[in-house]
């Protein structure tokens, strides 16, 4: 039998990895870049479609020239849009998501980047 608890807490979970689902700017990035392993190094330079493609992946401010982006690294849209859906996930019951949701996913997370890089999760 299903308590109101484990419903409540079965939602949270399900919100929990919503975020994740929402959006395609990183798989159409990745697309993108796919394709252009495939072709010579000068039509990339002069391919717009592509440019277009990565610029599109960036909330920059398109009135000015900032020539300093490798320096300060700024996030894709996508990093930032996960980031302020947690954020909003996170302040709808502070304690309960940091804890009982969030917290626990750590060791999971850690284990996944460990695999990503090659690497012992230690």
């Amino acid at each position: 039998m299903t308590t109101r608890r484990g419903f409540l807490e079965s939602l949270f979970a399900v919100g929990a990895a919503l975020p994740a689902l929402r959006d395609d700017a990183l798989p159409r990035l990745a697309r993108v870049a796919r394709q252009a392993d495939r072709r010579p190094v000068d039509d990339i330079t002069r391919d717009e479609d592509f440019w277009r493609e990565v610029q599109e992946a960036f909330t920059l401010d398109r009135t000015i020239i900032n020539l300093n982006n490798g320096g300060v690294s700024p996030s894709p849209r996508v990093v930032q849009e996960a980031m302020r859906r947690y954020l909003e996930y996170s302040n709808t019951a502070p304690a309960y998501t940091m804890w009982q949701v969030l917290e626990p996913e750590i060791e999971a997370v850690r284990h996944r980047l460990a695999a990503s890089f090659g690497c012992d999760a230690e």
